[in-house]
């Protein structure tokens, strides 16, 4: 919601979700409907990209914003434990260091 003014104005936004049938209860029969609609209503011209990967979530996305030359990635920014990060890391970390583009993170 933080980034509807930003995402309304941009030519294109590309939803991406990374391996979602990892995930399956938490996106529906269509992953990605629900929030696309959102955004539609909103007058965001928006494409679902379902992207099946083993690279991490960051890195994926930062692929995919390298190879569509997005000007920004729009992001929730979510903190785990210290030692769940350490171990596994975490996307929002990943992006923070790493992103080629500019970010817009809201937690």
């Amino acid at each position: 919601a933080a980034a509807l003014p930003l995402l309304a104005r941009a030519d294109g936004v590309r939803l991406v979700l990374v391996n979602p049938d990892q995930l399956s209860d938490a996106h529906g029969e269509q992953p990605g409907a629900d929030m696309a609609l959102y955004l539609a209503r909103h007058g965001v011209k928006v494409d679902v990209v379902l992207e099946r990967t083993h690279a991490t979530v960051g890195d994926t996305l930062m692929a995919l914003a390298r190879t569509a030359g997005a000007g920004l990635i729009v992001a929730g920014a979510y903190g785990h434990s210290r030692y769940r990060e350490w171990v596994l890391g975490g996307v929002t970390r990943e992006l923070l260091e790493r992103a080629p583009v500019p970010l817009l993170l809201a937690h």
